[in-house]
């Protein structure tokens, strides 16, 4: 299923990610981003995607994204991370 509203709003800022190593750490075991992770697995590339953004290429990572963000399941994954970030003072 496509959605429009592909969860704008919910992207955080690299500031405040850092600001709070044990809050990130919490969120990036969370249940929801293990699905996250599960699910950009599934579409395959994953870690040439990484690698590529690490090297200075976002562009394979950035499609995946929008990709996952394109379907409900991804978009409403995304908005649940966000939100969980929000509540432990992450943005």
């Amino acid at each position: 299923m496509q959605r429009k509203n592909r969860g704008e709003g919910t992207s955080l800022p690299m500031g405040e990610l850092v600001k709070d190593p044990a809050a990130l750490a919490r969120l990036a075991q969370s249940g929801e981003a293990r699905q996250l992770v599960s699910l950009l697995k599934q579409s395959g590339g994953v870690q040439e995607a990484a690698r590529a953004a690490a090297d200075g290429d976002p562009g394979q990572l950035m499609q995946m994204m929008d990709r996952l963000l394109n379907t409900q399941e991804g978009a409403e994954l995304v908005e649940r991370i966000s939100r969980q970030a929000k509540e432990s003072g992450l943005s």
